[in-house]
């Protein structure tokens, strides 16, 4: 059986081989009564040529319409929700190391962003009905639930803040609206501002 295969792809390739040198003078015999075009081709010519065939032999590329593919997206996301739980329950470290080591991405990133303005381009893309729009039906019904399970993280937060401006010798106050009362609030935002960098 192997041996019979072996003769089969051997025969194969032998007509695939040889058919074309013994076909070839046939072939030229005939181009010499063809003549040769006037215009030379450009450079991109041949690939459209190529595609254009390739577009009417195997027709044009077939999408669906955008609402049919967002309502897809929309259910088989929704779906996804546990799928979402599972996989970033036990991803912590693998984000922190990865969130470390891109911090230098994170910057090109970001430099490239001004440099092309995009900050103000997505703004004007999504223009002031996306925004509310977003923030009535998502994130008035999300807000209380974001606030009940940010307690903890708040008080973490807060805590150091409060050490450091109890720890504070502010000037005596003055009259409302005095120099001495922004003095005070100055001195509080000041050390705020260093607490930040790290000082």
């Amino acid at each position: 059986m192997k041996a019979l295969t072996r003769l089969v792809f051997i025969a194969a390739v032998l007509a695939l081989s040889v058919g074309p040198v013994v076909a070839f003078p046939a072939v030229l015999s005939a181009a010499s009564s063809v003549q040769a075009p006037a215009h030379s081709s450009s450079s991109t010519a041949a690939p459209l040529a190529w595609l254009g065939g390739g577009l009417a032999i195997f027709g044009a590329i077939k999408v669906k319409d955008a609402a049919t593919v967002a309502a897809k997206f929309k259910t088989r996301a929704s779906a996804a929700a546990g799928d979402y739980k599972t996989g970033v329950q036990q991803a912590g470290a693998d984000w922190e190391a990865g969130a470390r080591a891109g911090e230098g991405n994170y910057e090109q990133g970001v430099t490239e962003a001004i440099g092309k303005k995009r900050y103000g381009r997505g703004i004007a893309a999504a223009g002031a009905s996306k925004y509310v729009n977003n923030a009535v039906n998502l994130g008035a019904t999300r807000y209380p639930q974001g606030i009940q399970n940010a307690e903890a993280a708040y008080t973490q937060g807060i805590q150091p803040v409060l050490q450091r401006i109890a720890g504070l010798t502010l000037p005596p106050r003055g009259p409302r609206r005095s120099p001495q009362n922004q003095a005070r609030a100055n001195a509080v935002a000041m050390e705020l501002g260093k607490m930040k960098d790290g000082q």
